[in-house]
């Protein structure tokens, strides 16, 4: 009898508490700067105070004071025929990364003082110029993804330089996006996944695992992040992706994930925010959750770049400009 008192207050808890995440309530602000307003908004980053957000080939930046600084081709390295790819922060600057049809351009770097451009073959040991994902990990280290041949990791030392991971997927595979989880680095591509095991020191084809299709439930691989009990999930245009530490199951549209495909995903706790060209989707373990649209506030429909602040307040970078979701405590 005891057993079943028990048993219908967990029900009853986690029905609670099922309500309780379905009537939160979030607050979406457009970001109404002329610089961003009804702009695409190509990649954002938040880190260590900064906000920054890369449009086709500019950037604006929100300092922790309140300031605000854009940079284009006329103050800046950054080239008027180069479409920022992926931007980021780390120990106080912000790097920006360009593509154009023809090729890549490096990185830009700025540190408030000045900027610096690293490109290969100046840069020692930068893979290529071609970057199109960067991701900076818990130990402050940054890692840039190349479309074609692997991987490059930022070392600061006197003369500042990289370590390349070439790959040999990507030399038949585009790589798509990267993401670390403790000393595993997940890279993502045009044909299924890749783990670089960056903790072993050998050969770098020996510290590598690759899960195609159909042993991995999809073709492309848009985006990454980790989630509870140490597992990873992959943002796929058939849903998403979660790799147990053994094995890939997906969650699909039959299953309500509605954000597909789900180029873009950011965790908060036990939930996961997806991006997608055709909304915002709040995903949570057996419970789909929320969907955003342009009837919610959001600028577009389309979705382009997510990234969490560090006061868990959602950027969302669409193809007519920014918001922030504010999550009501």
């Amino acid at each position: 009898m005891r057993i079943c008192r028990l048993l219908a207050l967990l029900i009853v808890f986690l029905s609670l508490s099922a309500n309780a995440r379905a009537n939160e309530e979030f607050v979406i602000t457009r970001v109404s700067h002329p610089f961003l307003a009804n702009e695409e908004i190509r990649a954002v980053a938040a880190r260590q105070g900064l906000r920054v957000w890369g449009l086709h080939n500019s950037l604006f930046v929100e300092t922790s004071d309140g300031s605000i600084l854009t940079f284009t081709p006329e103050n800046s390295p950054l080239n008027a025929a180069g479409n920022i790819t992926s931007v980021g922060i780390c120990n106080g600057e912000i790097w920006a990364a360009q593509n154009s049809t023809y090729g890549g351009f490096g990185l830009c770097r700025y540190d408030f003082s000045k900027w610096i451009t690293l490109r290969d073959p100046d840069a020692p040991g930068l893979l290529n110029n071609r970057i199109v994902c960067m991701h900076a990990d818990k130990d402050d280290y940054l890692w840039f993804g190349h479309r074609e041949h692997g991987v490059s990791r930022f070392v600061e030392t006197v003369n500042p330089s990289f370590r390349s991971y070439k790959i040999m997927h990507f030399y038949d595979n585009s790589l798509l996006t990267v993401f670390m989880q403790l000393t595993h680095l997940w890279i993502g591509s045009s044909n299924g996944i890749v783990r670089l095991r960056t903790e072993i020191k050998s050969n770098v084809e020996l510290n590598v695992d690759t899960w195609v299709f159909p042993k991995f439930p999809a073709r492309e691989v848009f985006s990454i992040c980790d989630y509870t009990d140490d597992r990873i999930i992959a943002g796929t245009s058939r849903g998403l992706a979660i790799f147990d530490g053994e094995n890939w199951s997906i969650k699909r549209k039959v299953d309500g994930i509605k954000a597909l495909p789900a180029t873009c995903l950011q965790r908060v706790g036990d939930q996961v925010w997806i991006g997608s060209p055709v909304g915002l989707q709040l995903w949570q373990e057996n419970q789909p959750g929320r969907f955003f649209t342009e009837a919610d506030g959001l600028p577009s429909n389309h979705i382009k770049a997510l990234c969490l602040d560090e006061n868990g307040n959602l950027l969302v970078g669409t193809i007519q400009g920014a918001a922030i979701i504010i999550r009501q405590k």
